[in-house]
Order: C-alpha cells, then sequence, then structure tokens
C-alpha cells in the first residue's frame, strides 16, 4: 500500500508542477508591457538598438504576428504643468502573436537582453491579457 502512495505522488507531482505554470485563459492576445528606465551608464540608443535586435529575433523565430511598439513616456511638470517627452523612460507593449509559449531562447535572445540590461533597468513589468474587442 505505501509503493501504491508513493507511485501516485510522484505521478501527480509533475502535473501539479505543471498545472501551476500553465497559462492562464486569455480571449484575445498576451502582451507584455513594461517601463524601462535608461540606466546612468546606458543610452537611448543602446537602448532602440536592443528593441531593434529584439524584434529581429522575434521575427526570426517565425512570430510573424508579433507586434514590439516602444515610445518614450510624457511627463508633466507638477509646477507648470508643461508635458514633454522623457529622455530616460520608455513604455514597450509586446503584443504576442499567438497565445503559444515563446520561441526557445538562444544565443541571439541573449545578446538583445544584455544590450537591454546594459542600457536600462525594467521599473515595471506585466503580463496583460488584450481582449479581442480591442484588436480593430
Amino acid at each position: 500500500m505505501r509503493k501504491l502512495w508513493i507511485a501516485v505522488a510522484l505521478l501527480a507531482f509533475p502535473a501539479s508542477l505543471f498545472a501551476q505554470n500553465a497559462p492562464l485563459a486569455c480571449d484575445g492576445r498576451r502582451a507584455t508591457v513594461r517601463i524601462s528606465e535608461i540606466s546612468a551608464n546606458g543610452t537611448v540608443k543602446g537602448f532602440m538598438d536592443a528593441v531593434a535586435a529584439h524584434k529581429a529575433w522575434v521575427l526570426s523565430h517565425g512570430s510573424t504576428r508579433d507586434e514590439i511598439v516602444t515610445v518614450p513616456v510624457i511627463v508633466r511638470n507638477d509646477n507648470t504643468h508643461a508635458r514633454s517627452y522623457s529622455d530616460r523612460q520608455f513604455w514597450s507593449i509586446h503584443i504576442h502573436g499567438s497565445n503559444d509559449p515563446d520561441p526557445k531562447h538562444d544565443e541571439a535572445y541573449d545578446a538583445f537582453v544584455k544590450m537591454y540590461r546594459d542600457n536600462s533597468d525594467i521599473k515595471a513589468a506585466y503580463d496583460i491579457c488584450l481582449p479581442n474587442t480591442s484588436l480593430k
């Protein structure tokens, strides 16, 4: 009887791990949203080069429906209420072309991630589900 319980526990263990890591249902498209700030040693050019390398990697791995948009954040001066584009903070959204798992990471992936890390710090990151009704 003890052996039966051990076998059941071993069989259930991987299933419980999968259930915890299974993607949430999304009636639309998954998206990753990030607020990045140019680091003290980084540059806007280096950051935008990372964005370009990221887009190229996504396309080269067959994710032709993916969209990556990166824009500067609009900041407001509390005293004058004037608004301007930040030269330090950027908002990015990666709208995934499908709800399938992302392609396997490789050396090219590691290279663009290093470019991001060399030039910026992620201040906030969210995974969201964009409903089909918002994608017109």
